[in-house]
């Protein structure tokens, strides 16, 4: 955890939009350097495992259409409100859902109360992963900067005002 990063109030943003990734499974060329970007940047190593951003692909395909699975961050955001240790909340600046670590006992409740089940258990510690925009950035989301087709296949969107989750 970066110690200069603001504290956040669980569950209180104080931006006024939400934003979030949004994803053209069309455009994607299925390089997986948004993969290798995240993990890289969050856990200093290249591995699907550890990246908050997967993309999977059928590539027997005729047609190869990626599809990829992250955090929405959802307005409502439920794995907020089901998290028995207050790990999670809203990043201050950038409102992305945010898991401390050192508050997480991995426990994956937040799995279950996300409609899409987006975090993970980090592979070898007892703890919750999903993605947080890279918050702690200047230049946001990593995998956003190494995409080759940035502003095509990963674009950043704002979350729709009352947007409900399902």
């Amino acid at each position: 955890m970066n110690s200069e990063r603001p504290v956040p109030t669980p569950g209180v943003a104080t931006i006024h939009r939400i934003q979030r990734l949004a994803f053209d499974g069309d455009a994607c060329r299925a390089c997986r350097a948004c993969e290798a970007a995240c993990s890289l940047t969050h856990e200093g190593a290249v591995s699907p495992t550890l990246a908050r951003i997967n993309v999977t692909f059928d590539e027997f395909a005729e047609r190869t259409m990626a599809t990829a699975r992250f955090c929405l961050q959802c307005e409502d955001a439920p794995c907020i409100e089901a998290c028995p240790t207050d790990a999670m909340s809203r990043h201050p600046q950038t409102g992305a859902v945010i898991i401390d670590a050192q508050q997480c006992v991995g426990c994956m409740v937040c799995a279950r109360a996300c409609p899409w089940h987006i975090p993970k258990r980090h592979p070898d510690q007892r703890l919750a992963i999903k993605c947080d925009l890279c918050s702690d950035r200047e230049e946001g989301p990593a995998c956003l900067q190494i995409c080759p087709l940035a502003g095509k296949a990963l674009t950043m969107e704002a979350v729709p005002a009352g947007e409900a989750t399902p």
